[in-house]
């Protein structure tokens, strides 16, 4: 059966991912569905962004992955089907490429056609997972419509690499998991982070100074700093919510401080 990845910000109250993966079945018996994520923020196609970046590694060679955060559904912006990395992805070109784009994962892309009767507030379920049907079943990917420059897709502003002389970093909480655990928008790769000279993370009027490697080495009861196991610097309490601990939620600021050789220069910011 030829896998597909389910990435929306659709939630799991109301029927939208069922009819998603009832869309994609009807063109392709064949399909596994995997469900990547159904809970991305409404709306924060950043977020989507990262999340099939960071997954898509994960499946076997072929795997296709759909993700469907769409503000802008209806509207003009183009659905994209590409290529790359031995993988095929499928979603609106409003930056939901974006992480695959600066780390040169996709190869080819073309646009896919909107059929007549398609709903114009669902183009998840009526271009996008038919589309998925017809790759699973063995359509090559210029068979749904003409190719696009990899150049003239939408990119979203990333964060640069920060210069090894800066010493504090403004960033924010992306995300909260099931555990509590808090991802920050420090990923060590992209930005250029050692982890052993982080210092400090603040957020709020707390202050985490603990870095361990892994949670049971978190002391209990004390919030600690750590790389998940995306890349990005997280921050967690062994056995607890450090949400709730911190009471904090996405986009809250946190405030990182490195240590480096040079007096400490303005703060730069990360996303």
């Amino acid at each position: 059966m030829r896998i597909v990845s389910l990435i929306t910000d659709f939630g799991l109250r109301d029927a939208y991912v069922g009819q998603l993966k009832g869309a994609l079945l009807a063109a392709c018996p064949d399909i596994l569905p995997i469900d990547l994520s159904h809970e991305i923020p409404p709306w924060d196609v950043a977020s989507a962004a990262r999340c099939l970046a960071d997954s898509f590694r994960f499946f076997p060679s072929g795997a296709i992955h759909l993700a469907v955060v769409d503000p802008g559904v209806g509207g003009d912006r183009k659905l994209v089907a590409a290529s790359g990395s031995g993988h095929f992805f499928l979603g609106p070109d409003n930056g939901i490429f974006s992480c695959l784009l600066t780390e040169n994962a996709l190869e080819t892309a073309h646009a896919v056609a909107t059929p007549a009767g398609a709903s114009p507030t669902f183009h998840g379920r009526d271009v996008l997972a038919p589309a998925a049907g017809r790759l699973a079943a063995g359509e090559p990917l210029a068979a749904l419509g003409p190719a696009l420059p990899l150049d003239e897709l939408t990119l979203l502003e990333e964060a640069a690499a920060v210069p090894p002389d800066v010493s504090v970093i403004q960033g924010r909480i992306l995300s909260v998991d099931h555990f509590g655990n808090l991802r920050t928008s420090f990923h060590l790769q992209r930005l250029g982070l050692d982890r052993t000279r982080i210092a400090a993370l603040e957020i709020g009027r707390h202050r985490i100074t603990t870095r361990v490697t892994s949670y049971h080495e978190s002391p209990p009861g004390i919030p600690c700093l750590l790389t998940d196991s995306g890349g990005y610097v997280e921050i967690a309490l062994n056995r607890d919510s450090a949400a709730a601990y911190l009471a904090c939620s996405p986009g809250d600021a946190v405030v990182l401080h490195r240590t480096v050789s040079n007096q400490q220069l303005p703060a730069e910011s990360v996303g």
